[in-house]
């Protein structure tokens, strides 16, 4: 679907605050991560608990493509684009096995159940004229009349909706929301930086920050990932759609 691809991300919110920058923490993660060359690093984290900085750990690849980052109150597994045009991303699935490897990993080590679930991706599709994006947009909105002439050059339609799934036998709701922009910028090219006018789509699954009782394990996450990618490439199919 994409012709570039953004950043990949999958989080379990849960209790990180005695995952530290400590030597002993640090060593243990080098342990368990040895096969897969990660560096630690540390970050600066501001939460709503405390306005205060926190320095957290990161692990990262040595070319900065994954990245496992430890805040206080969640786990973020990331893939990032070092690739032009994102190439080294691979197929969501392919990621999303990645993290449940990693996580369970994590999860096995400091013995922690998590409270929230969420992955995250997007991308840019292929250019297109100006007249099949000013198309596009039509279809999406019904513009005010301020807007009809000329059309915007810029816009962005979000959707939120949420879906009823068990996850590990309990009723969960998932909150699903997509967003769809036309964006402009500019990104480096062969020696050269090229100018852009395209549509980007991400993709925001997760499950309610009201429920906040410990009760995903890795087995969870997987089931979670797994259904979350069949809703995304659904969505992705009507994306299809209206833009053919």
């Amino acid at each position: 679907m994409f012709d570039i691809i953004g950043k990949y991300q999958a989080s379990m919110f849960l209790n990180g605050s005695d995952i530290i920058p400590s030597p002993e923490i640090i060593s243990s993660l080098l342990e368990i991560f040895k096969d897969k060359g990660l560096l630690p690093t540390t970050f600066q984290e501001i939460g709503p608990e405390s306005p205060a900085t926190q320095v957290r750990l990161r692990l990262n690849s040595p070319n900065n493509e994954w990245a496992i980052n430890f805040a206080s109150r969640r786990i973020d597994v990331e893939k990032n684009p070092v690739k032009a045009a994102g190439k080294n991303m691979g197929d969501v699935d392919v990621f999303i096995n990645d993290v449940i490897d990693f996580m369970a990993r994590i999860l096995e080590r400091f013995h922690k159940k998590g409270n929230r679930l969420s992955i995250i991706t997007s991308g840019m599709l292929r250019e297109m004229k100006e007249e099949r994006l000013d198309s596009i947009y039509e279809k999406l909105f019904r513009p005010l009349p301020f807007y009809s002439n000329p059309l915007p050059f810029e816009w962005n339609h979000r959707s939120v909706t949420r879906r009823d799934m068990k996850i590990e036998g309990i009723d969960e709701q998932i909150n699903v929301i997509t967003n769809i922009n036309r964006v402009r910028g500019k990104i480096m090219g062969t020696g050269h930086i090229l100018p852009f006018d395209r549509i980007e789509i991400a993709f925001d699954i997760n499950t309610l920050a009201e429920e906040d009782t410990n009760r995903f394990s890795i087995n969870s996450m997987k089931e979670f990932l797994e259904y979350a990618l069949i809703i995304r490439n659904n969505i992705a199919k009507e994306i299809e759609g209206i833009i053919k």
